[in-house]
């Protein structure tokens, strides 16, 4: 809880630092004047596609649990997703979702196995999705856009190659059942040296017995192309409507922009900033915005920004903080 609480301050402060430094190398009073000005339509429909976000998530995640045949709610998924993105939000390289989400769900008696089965699988797809999907847009707005922003050929493929690989080891990871139990059992000897894990043979033990019905799950999977389409699907609607917001944000302020050169640029910005190590990709994802963004908003780019983090990331932890604790009450409330 406390280094969750530190990773929390963290995130919060190097966000708020650098939008300071933005708005004050902007134009501050002409942004406050965008903000003031923005058309509360298109606000609400900004949010409108973060909550589509979070149910296309939810979604995807009740494909593999109907895969598996587990009778869970498709409201209660939604609740589980919104708590990952809390979790992601606050933990560096967005890696403390899924184990909060296993714990969670462990709580209302979803076994450990199961759990971990879905939410790879979930984070499978997501990968496969985001990667074509990134190799779409480099080369299709790459020629459009390459002129407004200095180095996006560098920074672009780097995005891509980065998150090709997490594909390429995870695929491997997951179709390797050789390869990861010698992965497993030389990670648990290491943490058992550095007195992380008390009873190394007892870890191996349990990690391989879960890992065996993990592979099982994958081989499943692998076997059932309309579960990938459809998993596939709900990923593809939840990845437009997270890399859309820019757009609207735009629409907000009164500027007419071109759909897809602004949401591939969106895309690509996911691409580079997907596995920066500070909680929330903090102070990076302010950053490029104002480097991939500012020649489409000019001016207005310090009300964009604001507007863009506040949807994008604040939400996530103001309705993931809430749904979190309301998780937490529910269990007390029940074993009290």
């Amino acid at each position: 809880m406390k280094r969750s609480k530190r990773n929390f301050l963290i995130a919060l402060s190097l966000s708020v630092v650098i939008i300071i430094v933005i708005l004050g190398a902007t134009d501050f009073r002409k942004s406050i004047s965008y903000l003031l000005n923005a058309k509360p339509l298109w606000i609400a429909l900004i949010f409108g596609l973060s909550i589509c976000s979070w149910f296309f998530e939810a979604l995807t995640l009740k494909v593999f649990a109907v895969m598996r045949s587990l009778s869970v709610p498709l409201t209660y998924l939604f609740k589980i997703t919104v708590i990952g993105t809390f979790f992601n939000g606050i933990t560096p390289f967005s890696s403390g979702g899924q184990p909060a989400q296993i714990v969670i769900m462990q709580r209302r008696n979803i076994s450990v196995g199961e759990s971990t089965a879905m939410l790879v699988s979930r984070f499978l797809i997501y990968q496969s999705v985001i990667t074509v999907l990134g190799v779409m847009a480099i080369f299709g707005a790459y020629p459009v856009v390459s002129g407004k922003i200095s180095n996006l050929a560098v920074l672009s493929i780097f995005g891509f190659l980065i998150n090709s690989a997490v594909l390429f080891f995870l695929v491997l990871f997951s179709l390797s059942p050789g390869f990861t139990a010698k992965t497993i059992s030389v990670i648990v000897k290491i943490l058992g040296w550095l007195r992380i894990v008390k009873n190394v043979d007892l870890a191996i033990e349990k990690s391989l017995k879960e890992l065996g019905f993990f592979h099982s799950s994958m081989s499943e999977l692998m076997k059932r192309p309309l579960v990938l389409i459809l998993a596939s699907l709900a990923t593809f609607a939840q990845l437009i409507c997270q890399i859309s917001i820019p757009y609207f944000v735009a629409l907000s302020m009164g500027i007419e922009m071109n759909y897809f050169e602004i949401t591939a640029v969106q895309l690509i910005l996911f691409l580079v900033v997907s596995l920066i190590p500070t909680p929330g990709a903090s102070g990076v994802s302010e950053g490029g915005y104002l480097l991939f963004f500012r020649p489409f908003f000019g001016e207005s780019i310090g009300a964009a920004l604001l507007v863009w983090r506040f949807f994008s990331y604040y939400v996530n932890i103001i309705f993931g903080g809430l749904a979190t604790a309301h998780e937490i009450g529910f269990k007390s409330k029940l074993r009290s």
